[in-house]
């Protein structure tokens, strides 16, 4: 079962698009994942004869990467070329597509504006997650940041970026900003007295701790740490100083104000680019894909076993679940929940599936047995 199965190239064959085929080369060979790159030609309805030569000379240039990739050993390689607007093709393409990640380069060049216009719209607008590369990034993981503010959007970040540094043995560095208590929220000329402030610390710290404790931390590397400022401000300048090379943030869903698509936060950093970027708004880039044709419960079942033994946790409860909505009878997959949620330290769902199986075997198995 593939992880990370489809990841959408899109390039323009400029440097930038280089950088985010061999991060792209990279990330498929850790998972096994499928390629498929796209080139979107801006649209020229006026001009018939020279859109079919352009054309022409785009899939060439497409066909010649796709045989080169071969060379190199990646076999499922896809090409794609389409007229249009550039960042409504890409998206309307990861759709069909079902991709688990766009990866596209970044505004090379640009100084004022490093992320780059189009795939600043593709991070905003897209529903799939999104990894834009910087220029010149080293096309290995071995560092991976991610902050987070206790939301559904970091929580998700923080679920793929624990199994991103799992598979590329890269070490995870988990940051959090707290602001402190402003000044003017107590009134002209007063602050907040020191044991207002030591209580707050300690809130946010417990706060913190007990969001930590819901993910799977076993087999990772990883460090903890946490900033009181600005978010934006003290985001940079961790990344300044641990120096990662993937960053992994969530972003909010979408809304009617193009500033709030990625939320005001994630625009600030990701507009600096300060190092390579996934955004994750409202789709897993690892996915615990319950494969449609495969519908026995023994084959779901295993699965489930062996994605536990790798620590998947999230992915084995998938699994498990499936097997019960098949048969909620099937007692094996409850016990094996148990098991789970209390590894995950969720003492109470693991009561209730194991009180659960034993209520199954005590009233529905015995009786039939006798």
């Amino acid at each position: 079962m593939k992880l990370l199965e489809k990841i959408l190239v899109a390039t323009d064959f400029e440097r930038a698009s280089e950088d985010a085929l061999t991060m792209s080369l990279f990330l498929a060979r850790e998972f096994q994942s499928e390629i498929i790159l796209i080139h979107v030609i801006s649209e020229m309805k006026d001009y018939p004869i020279v859109r079919n030569k352009i054309r022409k000379k785009v899939t060439e240039k497409l066909k010649q990467m796709e045989k080169d990739l071969r060379k190199k050993g990646f076999s499922a390689v896809e090409t794609i070329v389409r007229f249009g607007i550039p960042f409504e093709r890409i998206i309307e393409h990861s759709n069909e597509l079902d991709v688990n990640l766009i990866i596209m380069g970044s505004g090379e060049g640009e100084k004022k504006f490093p992320l780059g216009t189009t795939a600043e719209r593709v991070m905003v607008y897209a529903d799939k997650p999104v990894l834009v590369v910087k220029p010149g990034a080293i096309p290995l993981i071995r560092m991976i940041f991610c902050p987070v503010d206790f939301s559904e959007a970091s929580k998700r970040a923080l679920i793929n970026a624990i199994h991103l540094s799992r598979t590329c043995a890269a070490h995870l560095t988990v940051l959090t900003v707290f602001e402190p208590l402003l000044s003017s929220f107590f009134g002209p000329g007063r602050t907040p007295g020191e044991s207002k402030e030591k209580d707050l610390v300690k809130r946010q710290q417990h706060q913190y701790d007990r969001f930590l404790r819901g993910f799977e931390s076993d087999n990772l590397t990883w460090t903890k740490i946490s900033r009181r400022g600005e978010p934006h401000e003290e985001i940079l300048r961790a990344i300044r100083e641990t120096q990662p090379d993937l960053l992994v943030m969530g972003s909010q869903g979408r809304t009617g104000f193009m500033r709030l698509l990625m939320g005001s936060t994630t625009e600030r950093v990701v507009r600096e680019m300060p190092c390579s970027v996934i955004t994750l708004k409202q789709e897993h880039v690892i996915r615990f894909s319950l494969e449609k044709e495969v519908s026995d419960i023994e084959t779901h079942f295993r699965k489930g076993k062996e994605l536990f033994k790798k620590q998947l946790t999230e992915g084995a409860i998938a699994q498990f679940e499936y097997c019960i909505r098949r048969n909620p009878f099937f007692v094996p997959a409850w016990e094996e929940m148990a098991i789970v949620y209390k590894h995950m330290d969720q003492q109470k769902e693991a009561k209730r599936c194991k009180e659960m199986a034993e209520y199954i075997r005590r009233h529905l198995w015995e009786n039939e047995e006798g």
